[in-house]
């Protein structure tokens, strides 16, 4: 991410603000929950740096966003969670200027290996009756963002399909050629807004593979495999289609490539998006058909935008979509401002996430459920009040270099401590 990682001024910060209004330049009350706050205008989540022997990125996630949603602070300085990331995840260490969409993928790899480190160490201590419920909650990473593609290749001499599932946990999409063309001054600048539509289809079109490098197994079918003589290469097309829709969608719009001076510039193209969007188009039919036509719908919960011109430099903000209020709220470090659908919309998107409409009412576990249990494991705790993600409600932000997510300090159960 070209904006900095959360240095108690830049990363995730909740912040002070007026009452809520119209939309426009008004503010959310203090706290994210729109509690009342205390009037100190700073207060640490932990003073001191976490010993490095108990650090765990679910605990941290846990207390943060616990304190966020608390509404008892105008000003949250995340810094133990910045100790525990440099820790954890050292590539990250310091004040460089890093990549969000990395970063992101970095930290949800983390918290779900922590996840089932916990689950597999305390399984002994988990009554029989709870193993199950329990064993939804250490794959919440997985239940929330997991999808599956398949990627087709066809072989151009007998038509031959050869089908593979491979899983994936975002999307991350190309601009079109001519869109690169713009950056360089070849084509007219009044043609510089592209589709997210056209960006899905250009991910899952079907492209040539160049030459004859594909062995088909049905135009190898009668040889033997101790056969002496060389395999029959022939020429192939592939395609990726999606083959199982995640719960929460993510997009990474790939706006930062390499340039011919060998170093990562941005794509400034303004790129087109709906609060609404059917995936039905970029699904494979075959796998989907028997699918209710809403389960393709998704619902536009948060976008990450990214200000400035280059890889190395910038700052990042968030949109993101209150359910409970059925407002926007723009997050700017400390400053969190309602605003309209249409300003969400003219924002140069890095990242957009999409809910499926579909989730909200298959939630899997119940409130009561998760109250009752009594797993006192910080890392099962926070896979507690984060199976409550499933329902597909309040997903927050991704500001700088922490994910925010509403439910995963709004959930917090009663045995927590």
């Amino acid at each position: 991410m070209p904006g900095k990682l959360a240095n108690g001024s830049a990363a995730n910060e909740s912040g002070k603000t007026d009452k809520v209004g119209s939309y426009g330049t008004q503010s959310l009350p203090a706290g994210l929950n729109g509690g009342s706050s205390i009037s100190r205008s700073l207060e640490l989540i932990q003073p001191k740096e976490p010993s490095s022997k108990h650090i765990s990125l679910c605990h941290e996630l846990h207390t943060l966003f616990r304190v966020m949603w608390s509404g008892k602070w105008a000003l949250v300085s995340p810094f133990a969670m910045l100790h525990s990331v440099w820790s954890l995840i050292p590539a990250f260490r310091g004040y460089d200027q890093q990549d969000a969409q990395e970063f992101l993928c970095e930290l949800l790899d983390k918290v779900q290996q922590e996840l089932e480190s916990e689950g597999t160490k305390r399984r002994i201590l988990i009554p029989f009756s709870q193993r199950k419920l329990t064993k939804q909650v250490l794959k919440v990473v997985n239940t929330i963002f997991h999808g599956q593609l398949l990627s087709q290749v066809t072989c151009i001499t007998c038509n031959y399909k050869s089908n593979t599932v491979e899983p994936f946990w975002d999307l991350s999409l190309e601009f079109p050629e001519r869109y690169h063309s713009i950056e360089k001054g070849i084509i007219p600048v009044n043609q510089t807004e592209c589709m997210l539509t056209e960006m899905l289809a250009k991910f899952t079109e079907t492209e040539a593979l160049e030459g004859r490098i594909y062995a088909c197994d049905q135009c190898n079918s009668k040889r033997r495999k101790s056969s002496p003589k060389p395999l029959v290469l022939s020429e192939a097309k592939k395609q990726l289609m999606i083959y199982r829709l995640p719960q929460v969608l993510r997009l990474h719009l790939k706006r930062f490539r390499w340039s011919e001076r060998n170093h990562r510039e941005k794509i400034g193209v303004h790129v087109l998006f709906d609060q609404v969007l059917n995936m039905e188009p970029y699904c494979c039919r075959d796998s989907l058909s028997s699918l209710d036509k809403e389960t393709f719908v998704y619902d536009l919960s948060a976008v990450v935008m990214h200000h400035g011109k280059g890889f190395g430099s910038g700052h990042y903000t968030a949109y993101c979509y209150n359910t409970e209020g059925g407002f926007w709220v723009h997050c700017n470090d400390s400053k969190l401002n309602v605003c309209s659908v249409e300003e969400v919309c003219k924002t140069q998107a890095y990242i957009l996430f999409y809910t499926q409409r579909t989730v909200q009412d298959k939630a899997r576990i119940s409130e009561k459920q998760l109250q009752a249990q009594d797993v006192r494991s910080p890392a099962l705790n926070a896979a507690f009040w984060n199976i409550c993600v499933s329902s597909g409600n309040n997903f927050g932000q991704v500001k700088g270099a922490v994910l925010s997510h509403k439910v995963w300090g709004q959930c917090y159960l009663k045995g927590m401590s």
